[in-house]
């Protein structure tokens, strides 16, 4: 049996979430006590959120969680951790999370975490330490009520019922139905019987088809013998006309072998015409080849081996003379190789030497800037002997040196006074701390003093306080022993009170005699009820017959007013014993008929929906498209007019020509302009030009001075600036225009393709939205057909289940009324009535006597006790007074002596602070004459080290820039860059000379190649003549040796065989042609037999393949059939059982709660306007669709009342819990636990002590089970007290606020 064992609580309501609060359940039963609102009913609600998931009702939005603001958080965290037996002996751990956050709003958003449900430490040795079944919430809400071996039904509304649904089993009948089908898990049972009755239903539909079907293959079946049969004779007809057909066509086939083998002896002089025919032609070809080839032949002597020899050589000559001439073309490529290189030496030399010219103007301009700068510094340092220009090498280092011994001496006296200056600083500040330490010293001693003082003074006044309060505790001591003696007196005489008041006997006889008296109503009511039987049946018999008569007419009103739309719906006049199972039976059909036409709405509607959700996402596509088309297009109109050109390729292409232009003139222009210079100097004096030593007449030197000024005029280094920036410009242009092109090409891309391509999707989503549109709308119309006739055929069915209950009552009331004229036959007791009733009135007034006696008493004996505990509590505190008393006259001397002590030490100090104050004074003379000196002397240091800073400094800035103009000069002499530039102009000329060599030796490798070229065309002519006498002597060869095979032909032969050929082959194709006609005509006969009778047989084989399978296919049928059958008679028996165990079980269990209902009520109850109580299910829907309404009644001499609205809060409370006990016990067999929220709410006095008794006797007849507890919360103390004096319980829990305000639990021991 399943049983808690701990659970620990955090951040849940009131409960801190920074500290667990942990409570352990005892066994048999479990208190927990508390004020209102301290938290009491947060355990139960945790335990059923443990247990089900489930928060309390009400709690939406994070209002089960502590509350952030409470907690000053912007987050909290909860924990419910549950530790259980399951009710198979294993030890479980469930643990659920929570959150809650706060917005910026004031909202609270509330999360599930992760939970875990696990196996806890040594529940199982194969497990280990600790087993995770699930962490998921939902798998956990359905494990942990399987494990406990209860539904969630009766974990929600039975073990753990929340205080606000207490009174749930009197709740209107809609929700009491459903609950008290949760509780019975009747509902998924009955629904399994639909289920089962629904599938038998259809498969009787599909048993008939099938049937139907197996009736088809049979007529198949029959129909596929009778084509075999059909098919075998055909084929026996077929085989013997076949082989007449054969020996027609092999009498023919033999006639013509003979004739082919006279033709083929025929054909053989044929051949030899055809061959002397062939062999004349050839001939007459050789000999017009001959002439022909002889026209312009120049005739060669020789062999035919002198000339193939001849014409074999003459390649290698020929390949000879082409080797040499490819040797003479790489000479004369490594020739114009050299004169390349060698002008391409003379360009660089002569870029070479105008940047050589170009540093020597720059090496000039540096030496005057030196000496400038040189005039410059000596003037203004007062440097003697540098007047006269130019300087000498030597005098410029002296310069130098001469620089920088000032700049050495005139740093060296800026360190001294920078020395001289922290010097003093350093004795200033010896001093000063000196005389500040002095000083400081004085001050803190005055300080300290002035403190002391002071906590003097306060403890003076503190102690003087003392010693006038203790001069009257001498009075105070007396009247305190007077006080002590009167309360000892008192709490004697009290303690004697209390035991001669004897109230432990006088209760125990009061129960006693309670429970005597109880007894003695019991045996009355027994002995009342037994007499009111006769009395009442004839009232009850009058009562009953009227009632049968009300419901047959209420019967008949039904079926009139529901008959004209019975008939319309169902197509027949209702009757009250059917009117039920056919509106079902409809309802059942146009439910299914419903459930097709919302699929086929559902699917239209959804179809519609997702075509106008495309349609719109592509005419938003297809806008963007064109917006993007459109935004291009004027991106690239704006960068076109820009261009001016008609088109991007167009601007491309200009651009780079541009480019290509300015980068060709850049290239020329670098560094050419002394080049060209010199050129054009040269090129006038010498009258030839440089380059390529040719001399020039006037109109060439005229056109070579215009061709070299303007080349002279590129390159000057404003047109290469302004080309340089044409060139940078062109890029940008460049750059710009391909990026151009990208958004041209993105462009057309989304003209050409991707629009268009979405305005064609866009067209056929418009065509194709009509359609959808009116499916839809067709659907949704009969679909709202459908529904209006359900809903009225479920208005019919509340009037069908009217007249079906009128109909169950009326047969219940007829058998009442049989039990009751049966019953009128029976006497009763010897007693009346009246004096039982009077008898049991009195025994009720006695025991209602003595109970408020033993209230009394019980009010007598916890007064009493608190005026014990209340007299033992004043004579401590006077105790505890009168101790203190006495140590405080103890302490009074000591307290004047400490006083006349620090009086003296006040004024010693207050001597001593008028001296420091003197010393203080004279202290502060010496500091501030210190420091007027020091500011003095540091103003006028100050001074000469500033100046003394700046002349360093000037004389720095002008070392500095001396020696970078120095350094560079220097940089020129050591790179000998004077020398350099004789030697280009030596290397110059010499190159100059070297192209003149080099074009003279290229013209005569020239001249050669020439030569060689002429010998390989004159061979050629030769090569040809050779090939020609070759030619016209094989020709010669090959028409001798055709003459000599037409010489052996022997043509005599040939017309002999052609003379016997002519005479036999007329004769014997006369022949062949005659058996042909003859075999013509049977092959046409025996042919179209056999063609038709192959016809019939195909249709016949196809026929055949129609019911190939039929054989197995009626096999399978059959066993489908047969099987199905069975399969349907089972199904049937499998219902009928299901049915009787659900009115077995329900029967049984209401039967079993009942009587433990009425049990505890007669223990419970203490009024006696209600006899008992019980649940009263009605049964609904017949034998096809059963169902239960339930309500609660209570009894009153065998009449039966709804308790709903006819009883009192109290009343209402006490049935509540005795239902909840009475499904405990009927459905918790495995799961001991039962917890009771407030359970004396409402209660009087009575009924509370009658609870508490009842509840002390089910602990009692179940406390030998370990695995019972019995949870319960009150604020109830006197309903505690009963229940620990009943020796049930040892501990109980109470849970209170901390001074925080935060619930808190804590264990205590009963007594």
């Amino acid at each position: 049996m399943a049983h808690l064992n701990k659970l620990a609580i955090r951040g849940i309501r009131s409960f801190d979430d920074k500290k667990v609060a942990v409570i352990e359940f005892f066994s048999p039963v479990t208190v927990i006590v508390g004020h209102n609102g301290s938290g009491k009913t947060t355990i139960i609600e945790c335990l059923k959120y443990a247990t089900t998931g489930d928060q309390p009702p009400n709690t939406r939005g994070g209002a089960f969680i502590h509350d952030p603001k409470m907690a000053n958080e912007k987050e909290v965290k909860a924990q419910v951790k549950l530790r259980f037996w399951a009710a198979n002996g294993m030890r479980m751990l469930a643990v659920r999370n929570l959150s809650v956050t706060m917005k910026k709003n004031g909202a609270l958003t509330m999360k599930t975490l992760e939970s875990i449900l696990a196996v806890s430490d040594g529940a199982s040795e194969n497990l280990g330490k600790r087993a995770v079944i699930s962490t998921k919430c939902a798998e956990m809400d359905a494990e942990i009520p399987r494990v406990l071996g209860v539904s969630k039904a009766v974990l929600e509304n039975v073990i753990f019922c929340h205080q606000e649904d207490s009174y749930w089993p009197l709740a209107e009948p809609a929700s009491l139905k459903k609950k008290f089908d949760d509780i019975f898990e009747a509902t998924k049972y009955t629904k399994a019987l639909d289920n089962i009755k629904a599938l038998r239903k259809e498969r009787m539909a599909d048993l008939k088809a099938e049937s139907e079907r197996l009736e088809s293959l049979v007529r198949e079946k029959a129909h596929a013998d009778k084509l075999k049969a059909r098919i075998a004779e055909m084929n026996t007809l077929i085989s013997s006309l076949t082989a007449e057909y054969d020996e027609v066509r092999a009498a023919y086939e033999r006639q013509v072998r003979s004739n082919q083998h006279l033709n083929d002896t025929g054909s053989k002089f044929r051949e030899i015409y055809v061959k002397v025919d062939q062999l004349n032609q050839r001939k007459d070809q050789y000999k017009e080849e001959l002439n022909l080839a002889r026209e312009n032949l120049q005739e060669i002597a020789g062999t035919d081996e002198e000339l193939a020899e001849r014409l074999r050589t003459h390649d290698d000559n020929v390949i000879r003379q082409r080797q040499r001439r490819t040797i003479e073309e790489g000479h004369l490529m490594d020739a114009e190789e050299e004169i390349a290189e060698a002008r391409s030496q003379h360009v660089n030399l002569v870029n070479l030497q105008g940047q050589l010219l170009a540093d020597e103007k720059a090496q000039e301009q540096r030496i005057a800037e030196r000496e400038e700068l040189i005039r410059d510094i000596a003037k203004r340092h007062s440097i003697k002997g540098y007047e006269n220009f130019p300087l000498e090498r030597e005098q410029v280092i002296q310069f130098i040196s001469t620089l920088s011994d000032a700049k050495r001496r005139q740093n060296t006296e800026t360190d001294r006074l920078q020395a001289e200056s922290r010097v003093q600083n350093d004795e200033y500040n010896l001093k000063s701390r000196q005389l500040h330490t002095e000083l400081e010293s004085h001050k803190q001693e005055r300080r300290n003093l002035r403190d002391r003082v002071s906590t003097l003074q306060s403890k003076v006044a503190d102690a003087e306080r003392e010693v006038d309060a203790a001069r009257l505790l001498t009075s105070r001591l007396a009247h305190l022993n007077a006080d002590i003696e009167e309360k000892r007196r008192r709490l004697e005489r009290a303690r004697e009170d209390f035991r001669n008041a004897n109230f432990e006997g006088k209760l125990a006889e009061k129960s006693t005699k309670g429970r005597h008296l109880d007894l003695q109503r019991d045996e009355l009511n027994a002995e009342l009820r037994t007499l009111s039987l006769q009395a009442d049946s004839r009232a009850r018999l009058e009562l009953h017959r009227a009632r049968v008569k009300a419901k047959e007419t209420e019967i008949k009103t039904t079926l009139e007013i529901c008959n004209p739309k019975f008939r319309k719906l169902v197509g027949v006049d209702a009757r009250a014993e059917t009117m039920e199972q056919e509106l079902d039976r409809t309802a059942l059909e146009k439910e299914r008929e419903q459930t097709e036409l919302d699929s086929r709405a559902t699917v239209a509607s959804k179809n519609l929906q997702a075509a106008q959700a495309t349609l719109a996402s592509l005419q938003a596509q297809a806008k963007a498209k064109e917006d993007e088309i459109k935004s291009l297009d004027r991106r690239l109109k704006a960068g076109l007019e820009e261009a001016e050109a008609d088109g991007i390729e167009e601007a491309i292409d200009n651009a780079n020509k541009e480019i290509g232009v300015r980068n060709e003139e850049l290239g020329k222009s670098a560094g050419a302009h002394d080049v060209y210079k010199r050129l054009l100097q040269a090129g006038k004096t010498s009258k030839c030009c440089p380059l390529c030593v040719r001399d020039m007449n006037p109109q060439e030197l005229s056109k070579f001075e215009k061709t070299v000024t303007e080349a002279l005029n590129k390159s000057t280094p404003e047109a290469i600036r302004t080309l340089q920036l044409e060139l940078q410009d062109w890029e940008v242009e460049l750059r710009r225009l391909q990026d151009l092109a990208v958004l041209a090409a993105s462009k057309n891309k989304l003209e050409i393709t991707e629009l268009p391509s979405i305005q064609e999707e866009i067209a056929a989503k418009e065509a194709e939205i009509p359609g959808l549109t009116s499916e839809a709308n067709e659907a949704s119309a009969q679909l709202s057909q459908i529904i209006k006739e359900i809903k009225e055929i479920s208005a019919m069915q509340q009037h069908a289940a009217s007249a079906s209950k009128a109909q169950s009552e009326i047969a219940r009331l007829k058998q009442e009324i049989s039990a009751l004229e049966s019953d009128l036959l029976a006497s009763g007791s010897a007693r009346t009535a009246d004096s039982v009733q009077e008898e049991l009135d009195r025994i009720s007034t006695e025991m209602r006597s003595n109970e408020r006696e033993k209230q009394n008493l019980l009010a007598d004996r916890d007064r009493q006790n608190a005026a014990l505990r209340a007299l033992e509590t004043d004579l401590h505190k006077l105790q505890l007074e009168e101790s203190e008393c006495r140590n405080q006259l103890r302490d009074k001397d000591e307290l004047e002596r400490r006083i006349a002590e620090m009086n003296s030490e006040i004024v010693s100090a207050n001597v001593r602070l008028k001296e420091l104050d003197s010393t203080i004074a004279d202290a502060q003379v010496p500091i501030e004459k210190l420091e007027r000196e020091h500011k003095a002397l540091e103003r006028e240091l100050n001074v000469k080290i500033s100046e003394a800073q700046k002349m360093s400094q000037d004389l720095n800035m002008s070392a500095d820039r001396l020696e970078s103009k120095n350094k560079a000069i220097e940089r020129y002499v050591k790179e000998k860059r004077g020398r350099r530039l004789k030697e280009v102009t030596r290397q110059i000329e010499e190159q100059e000379s070297k192209v003149q060599e080099l074009a003279v030796k290229l013209e005569k490798i020239r001249s050669v190649i020439s030569g060689i070229d002429k010998d390989i065309n004159e061979a050629g002519m030769t090569m040809a003549n050779l090939r020609e006498n070759i030619r016209v002597r094989r020709l010669m060869r090959e028409l001798a040796a055709t003459q000599v095979e037409l010489d052996a032909i022997d043509m005599e032969e040939a017309a002999k065989a052609k003379r016997i050929w002519t005479e036999k082959w007329n004769v014997e194709k006369q022949k062949e042609t005659d058996l042909h006609t003859t075999s013509s005509l049977q092959y046409s006969h025996i042919g179209g037999e056999l063609s038709s009778y192959k016809s019939q047989l195909k249709t016949l084989e196809n026929d055949a393949n129609d019911f190939k399978d039929v054989h197995k296919k009626y096999r399978d049928q059959l066993i489908k059939v047969k099987m199905s059958d069975m399969a349907n008679n089972d199904l049937e028996k499998y219902a009928k059982a299901l049915d009787n165990a659900i009115m077995k079980y329900h029967s049984l269990k209401m039967e079993e709660v009942n009587d433990t209902m009425r049990h505890l009520w007669n223990k419970t109850y203490q009024g006696t306007d209600i006899d008992g109580i019980k649940i009263c299910s009605d049964s609904e829907g017949g034998s096809t669709k059963r169902s239960y309404n339930y309500r609660v009644v209570m009894t009153k001499d065998q009449v039966e009342m709804d308790m709903r609205g006819r009883c009192s809060a109290g009343q209402k409370m006490l049935v509540s819990i005795i239902i909840r006990l009475a499904l405990a016990d009927s459905f918790g067999q495995n799961c001991g636990i039962l917890a009771l929220d407030e359970p004396t709410n409402a209660l009087d006095t009575e009924n509370i002590d009658a609870l508490a008794a009842s509840l002390v006797d089910i602990i009692n007849e179940r406390k030998n089970h370990a695995n019972f507890q019995l949870i319960i919360i009150t604020h109830d103390e006197n309903f505690l007290r009963k229940l620990g004096q009943s020796n049930v319980m040892e501990y109980y829990w109470r849970v209170s606020r901390d001074s925080r305000q935060k619930s808190i639990i804590e264990r205590h021991r009963f007594g």
